[in-house]
């Protein structure tokens, strides 16, 4: 299991070949990858991507022929891009992604899937109620609620955006262990692990749920 504690701190970047450019890797597997890119005030960088990449600004600004704020989601592929102030952003590759939006974080398609618990996908799908197909979305946590053990046929990556939560995960062999997760903290839970999350202060997930073939 794939996990990257604290991945917006400034540890463990690397530079680019233009200066003022740093990435992180996250996740690189067969179907998705996930890198953190940080811009630096003025500098800029060539997104080369596949088609279906997207760039999701998470602080700062980020500038592709149009000045975007935090929760851009724009496309990530033979853009450039350069930001004015400084930037922080993740980009997606893979397939199905979802469709570009200005901002993601904004009140716009919200839906309560539990008490507390809101999701809003970025991938317009029809799903089940296992969520076992391909699932790309955000979920908000209000303070004191908890999705419960759930399983999927699905690879699920998580980067927990803001706020803290408990998240507990149960083995195939019925092992536990609860781990606290905070901003910045990403995790990539293999099938059939299974989960489940409580947050006492609240907080903000990007999901990712890859199908198992």
């Amino acid at each position: 299991m794939t996990d990257h504690n604290a991945a917006f701190s400034p540890a463990r970047w690397l530079p680019a070949p233009k200066p003022g450019v740093w990435t992180k890797e996250l996740l690189r597997s067969d179907g998705d990858s996930f890198t953190l890119l940080r811009l630096g005030r003025g500098a800029g960088w060539e997104l080369t991507g596949g088609a279906d990449d997207r760039i999701l600004v998470l602080e700062g600004d980020l500038d592709d022929g149009e000045r975007r704020g935090r929760g851009a989601y724009r496309p990530a592929s033979g853009v450039k891009v350069s930001s004015e102030g400084g930037c922080l952003a993740l980009v997606l590759s893979g397939t199905r992604l979802g469709a570009p939006a200005d901002d993601v974080f904004s009140p716009e398609g919200w839906h309560e899937s539990s008490p507390g618990v809101w999701f809003r996908l970025l991938l317009d799908v029809t799903f089940d109620e296992g969520f076992d197909e391909r699932v790309v979305g955000l979920s908000y946590f209000e303070p004191g609620s908890t999705a419960p053990r759930h399983p999927h046929r699905t690879a699920h990556r998580f980067l927990f955006l803001d706020g803290e939560a408990d998240d507990e995960l149960v083995f195939p062999d019925g092992t536990r262990q609860v781990f606290q997760r905070r901003r910045g903290d990403f995790v990539d839970y293999p099938h059939p692990v299974e989960h489940q999350s409580f947050s006492r202060t609240g907080c903000l997930i990007l999901f990712l749920h890859e199908p198992v073939r």
